[in-house]
This record gives C-alpha cells, sequence and structure tokens, in this order.
C-alpha cells in the first residue's frame, strides 16, 4: 500500500516517517508513504517523481497547496489518476473539488440538508474561505472555536447514505487540525481502514483525535504546554520582568508535531544570554489571540514583554491596541 502527501511546509516530514514506521510495525502492513514540499515550484524532474508516486498510491492527502503553477499542475494530475481515495485539505477551490472518498463529492457541500449538512456548509465555508487566504478576526475566531470544538460534534454528524464518507473527511480532517505525531498516525491509518481493500485492515480500531489547545505557551524544557500565563510564571523559575523577557510567536503546527529543534535552539541561546522568554504559540496567519492572552496584562494594555519576535513566516498581528510602553514587534521567518 502506498500513500502520497502533498503539502507546504515541513513540519510533517518526520510525524509521517514515524506514523509509516508504527503503522508497519504495529498492523504489519507493507506501507509506503511518500511526501513532497509544495511550498515552491517543482521542475519537471521532479514532477516526475510526484506523478509516479501518485500513479502507485492508494490514498492521497494535498494539503495547503494554494501555488498556481503547482497546484495547476497538480489538478491535471489527479483528473488523470484514479486513486482510492484523494482528501484535500485547505487548499484552492479547484483543487478542493478533486476531493473523493467514496461516494463524498465535496462541491455538494452547500447542498446537504439537516443537522449534518449544517455542520458540513460551516466546515466547508470555513476552508473556502481559508483557500481564499481571508484574514478577518471573525474568520480567525471560527477557526479557533472549530480547532477545539469539531472532535465534540462529530458524534452528532449522521452517517447515512453518502454522510457516511463527509463524516470521513470530518474525521481526517479533525486529526490534521491537531497535527500531533499520533494524531497523523492515525489520520493515516483511518484513511488506509475506510478506503482501501485490505481486509487486514478492516478490524483496526482508530483511536480518537487527541487535542490539544489552540493557543499555549511552549518550553522544550517543560512536560506539557501552559494553557495560562499564571501557570508558565509558576513553573519558569526565571524573573518574567519586561525589561529583560522577549516574546516569541510560534508555529501551532511545528510545536504540535514536535518538530521544534530550531525553536529550542533560540530559546535556549536567549537564556543562555540571561534573558526570559515566554514562546506562546500561534495559529494561522493571526498572531491576536496569542498577544492578547500572553504578552499583555490581562484587562490591560501594560506590556509583559520588551519586544515581540515573530518566528512564523507571517508579518505580525498586533493585539488589542497597547500603550507607549507597548513591546516592538520584529518579524523573522522560521
Amino acid at each position: 500500500m502506498k500513500i502520497t502527501i502533498l503539502y507546504v511546509g515541513s513540519s510533517l516530514l518526520a510525524p509521517l516517517r514515524s506514523a509509516e514506521r508504527e503503522i508497519n510495525r504495529v498492523h504489519k502492513v507493507d506501507l509506503s508513504v511518500a511526501a513532497y514540499n509544495f511550498g515552491s515550484p517543482l521542475s519537471d524532474n521532479e514532477w516526475v517523481g510526484v506523478e509516479e508516486d501518485l500513479k502507485q498510491s492508494n490514498i492521497v492527502f494535498v494539503i495547503h497547496v494554494m501555488d498556481g503553477e503547482n497546484a495547476s499542475r497538480l489538478v491535471s494530475a489527479l483528473d488523470r489518476i484514479k486513486n482510492d481515495a484523494v482528501i484535500v485539505i485547505n487548499c484552492m477551490p479547484e483543487l478542493m473539488r478533486r476531493t473523493r472518498m467514496g461516494r463524498l463529492d465535496i462541491s455538494t457541500f452547500g447542498k446537504q440538508n439537516g443537522k449534518g449538512g449544517k455542520l458540513l456548509r460551516s466546515v466547508g465555508s470555513w476552508v473556502g474561505s481559508q483557500a481564499r487566504r481571508a484574514k478577518s478576526q471573525d474568520k480567525h475566531t471560527q477557526y479557533l472555536k472549530l480547532v477545539d470544538r469539531l472532535p465534540g460534534i462529530l458524534k452528532f454528524v449522521p452517517t447515512a447514505g453518502a454522510l457516511t464518507d463527509a463524516k470521513h473527511y470530518l474525521y481526517l480532517f479533525c486529526y490534521f487540525l491537531q497535527p500531533t505525531p499520533a494524531n497523523i498516525q492515525s489520520m493515516l491509518l483511518y484513511a488506509l481502514v475506510h478506503y482501501t481493500r485490505d481486509a487486514r485492515l478492516k478490524k483496526i480500531r482508530v483511536p480518537k483525535p487527541e487535542q490539544m489547545p489552540s493557543v499555549a505557551i511552549y518550553h522544550p524544557n517543560a512536560p506539557a504546554l501552559f494553557q495560562t500565563f499564571a501557570a508558565y510564571r509558576k513553573w519558569y523559575r526565571r524573573p518574567l520582568n519586561r525589561a529583560s523577557t522577549i516574546g516569541l510567536l510560534l508555529m501551532r503546527p511545528q510545536v504540535i508535531s514536535k518538530t521544534t529543534k530550531h525553536y529550542d535552539a533560540l530559546i535556549n541561546a536567549l537564556e543562555a544570554e540571561g534573558l526570559s522568554v515566554i514562546p506562546a504559540i500561534a495559529t494561522l496567519m493571526d498572531n491576536r489571540e496569542a498577544v492578547s492572552k500572553f504578552f499583555v496584562e490581562t484587562g490591560d494594555t501594560k506590556a509583559r514583554v520588551s519586544q515581540i519576535v515573530s518566528l512564523t513566516g507571517f508579518s505580525f498581528v498586533g493585539g488589542p491596541a497597547m500603550n507607549d510602553s507597548a513591546p516592538h514587534p520584529s518579524s523573522c521567518a522560521s
């Protein structure tokens, strides 16, 4: 069996390799996983490899692909190649419409009726808004609510007829929203169980999605994420004086998937210089939730940090208006 994943970024590579190894070890299947970073245009030679892997794949995942050249070539390739399932998450609309999972046609989301249909329309609307790179605070708030609430409401989605495949899509989407190593393994296994014909897989019970906070404070020496500033301050055991404290904005997928060596090196280097740090994970392209929750005093505009360094690769987006003593935002691509 083979799965090909086409995505933008590098945070999934280590979890995918671990998932391939663990699925083969535990379930005794001959699974191979091919992964490609679509963050920049691929050469003709690279596309030969992509198309060969697509032809051999039972399952194809396409995630975060927005680039016009890569997307247009991929649309053409997916139209020519037939796989057991093509699962497209948070991509441009033309790619979203290539989702093929049993009887599911993602282009019909808006036509579904009932409670399940309302949920599908909500998810479809959010996916579409992200494909258009919407950046409003309302859309960001919807994303945070979706991350927190989707696992709990999946049980209310009907499983009759074509909605069975729609529910499978939502489960896969839910695993991806929380890209821990365990969830990435479960995402691949869930797709294999439901969309390949290997009888050995049909009796496997796939774990429910793990849930992680949408925003939190991370530290490489801590046993877990901190959901409040008070909990972090109690654990940190260093002075968090504004003049000597740096606020760091980290990409949530890297932290959740434990791809953090670059973050860890910077945190350790800053502390070696005698500085304190508040490394906060941020979601998508909007840092407001993390900034307002961790970098300013609750109910006030007084800053807790001397400056903010964004390691998200996106421009800094400030939280609530801060006074003249507010930190200076810096931006740095990870």
